[in-house]
């Protein structure tokens, strides 16, 4: 009798339950020229090809959700400087009901704005940082949501057309955190959280990294302000011994009408881990904001601090206008900074006319390795109009650049980028584009001044889109959230398929 029953309700649950299965693939293939350093060590183009697929897979079934990742890259051969295959097959199982969940797998995890810990999965950037481990998570009342985990981290990253992970040597290290966050009133809240990080490196056994803190916010009318301290603990390189690093982050919001304001201070030091000047590691368990819009920073996290300023506002409806305001520098103010400021607006006078510009101003010292100085002065314009299923887009850019390296070399050079775009409904877009440079620079753009490119992308269905470039990239250095990258020139053909299901 007693088995029946058991059978009878674990039938009716199961009836009850919905099976759902989605998830996204993107397949890439890239037939280019690549510069290879030869046993004669002159740098000699070669004929390459790069094939990559990156499946995310996610079920649902009543209370249990799996998810299965793949990721596949192959570069041709040779396999030198790097260049090496990279095959990876994540899971994820978890028991989630509506108040709490418990999680075996691949999972990110990020705590407050990310001075302790921020892990993510960033496509455009083709950066993925995870963890792999065990997670529970806890919805309790009055808002309040408790995290614990105990894992291990992953930091896959592109640069110079390879995949590299990041932490390779490291990926033996054990992490172990906990978050608390609350808002049990609607003009406050307040979190604390606890990370650990247990080395092979460590001199001790209690020689381990500890980073630790809390936030605060408050919100009164319109206005809203979030504080965050960080203290890290570790073990000094070498000498052994205590060695501590601070970290703090303040924002502040305002908006009313048709005019807001956001407004950030930071200061971070010795916070970044691990500690880039001492260990030369480049991955980071944690990624302090950084005010800078383009996404640079000095060392993330280690030894910076500064500001930024951002305004918005629609003084009339077809009229959208927004200043940005960013500085960064190292707390001597002296051997190392960055300075963004753009000015943007965009104006749509008719529904069918689309009007946007802007200046942006970037200054860098002793940022990108090599590079003393740069200072670029870049006006963009931007134009779309619409008739029926009809798009017709132009931008132009013109950067002026002036540089100077650490060697004392010296150059003053126009970057310019022009686009034409035609698009037909929702299913077909053209796009003709062309760079150039008119200098030779050797260090940027391996002595290249002309970049053409042609570009088709076609929806063949809402869930499917096939993207082919065919023509060269003049690449160059690009940041996202504080991490930077030089991207080389590219001559030759990208093709990419993005399915959802």
């Amino acid at each position: 009798m007693r088995a029946t029953i058991v059978l009878a309700l674990a039938g009716a649950i199961a009836g009850g339950a919905n099976l759902t299965i989605s998830g996204v693939n993107r397949a890439e293939f890239w037939a280019f020229l690549d510069t290879l350093l030869t046993e004669g060590d002159a740098d000699t183009l070669v004929h390459a090809t790069h094939m990559e697929d990156k499946l995310d897979l996610n079920v649902r079934y009543g209370d249990l959700k799996g998810q299965l990742g793949m990721f596949l890259y192959e570069p041709s051969k040779p396999w030198v400087g790097g260049r090496e295959p990279l095959r990876l097959l994540d899971y994820t199982i978890a028991y989630s009901p509506k108040r709490f969940e418990v999680l075996y797998g691949k999972f990110f995890q990020s705590f407050g704005k990310g001075l302790a810990l921020r892990t993510y999965s960033d496509d455009d950037f083709r950066h993925y940082k995870s963890l792999h481990g065990l997670r529970g998570t806890a919805s309790l009342p009055y808002r309040t949501d408790v995290v614990a985990f105990g894992a291990r981290m992953r930091d896959i990253f592109f640069q110079e057309n390879v995949y590299h992970v990041m932490n390779f040597d490291d990926t033996t290290d054990q992490v172990y955190g906990a978050n608390l966050a609350s808002r049990p009133v609607t003009w406050g809240g307040f979190g604390g959280r606890y990370v650990r990080i247990n080395g092979d490196d460590d001199l001790a056994s209690n020689g381990f990294t500890e980073l630790y803190g809390g936030d605060l916010t408050l919100s009164f009318g319109p206005i809203e302000v979030y504080g965050e301290v960080c203290q890290r603990m570790g073990t000094k390189p070498i000498i052994g011994g205590r060695e501590r690093g601070i970290g703090y982050y303040a924002t502040g919001t305002f908006a009313m009408g048709w005019f807001s304001l956001l407004g950030q201070y930071m200061d971070y030091d010795k916070l970044g881990f691990p500690d880039k000047v001492y260990e030369a590691k480049e991955y980071r368990y944690n990624d302090p904001p950084t005010p800078i819009k383009s996404g640079v920073a000095m060392n993330r996290g280690v030894d910076e601090r500064g500001f930024g300023v951002v305004a918005t506002g629609t003084p009339i409806q077809s009229l959208y206008l927004e200043a940005d305001l960013g500085r960064l520098y190292t707390h001597d103010d002296s051997s190392a900074g960055v300075v963004e400021w753009e000015g943007k607006a965009r104006y749509n006078p008719v529904a069918e006319w689309t009007f946007e510009a802007y200046f942006n101003h970037m200054l860098q010292r002793n940022v990108e390795l090599g590079t003393y100085n740069r200072v670029v002065d870049k006006p963009v314009v931007h134009v779309n109009y619409l008739v029926g299923q009809h798009t017709f887009a132009f931008e132009g850019e013109v950067g002026l650049v002036d540089e100077r390296s650490t060697r004392g070399d010296s150059w003053d050079y126009l970057e310019t980028a022009l686009a034409l775009s035609y698009g037909y409904g929702e299913a077909l877009l053209f796009t003709l584009g062309i760079q150039h440079v008119d200098v030779e620079l050797q260090k940027r753009y391996n002595g290249e001044t002309f970049w053409p490119m042609f570009e088709a992308v076609w929806s063949i269905t809402h869930r499917n889109m096939l993207r082919v470039r065919v023509g060269a990239e003049r690449g160059g250095y690009t940041c996202s959230g504080g991490v930077c990258r030089d991207e080389p020139p590219f001559r030759g053909i990208k093709a990419q398929l993005i399915s959802r299901f």
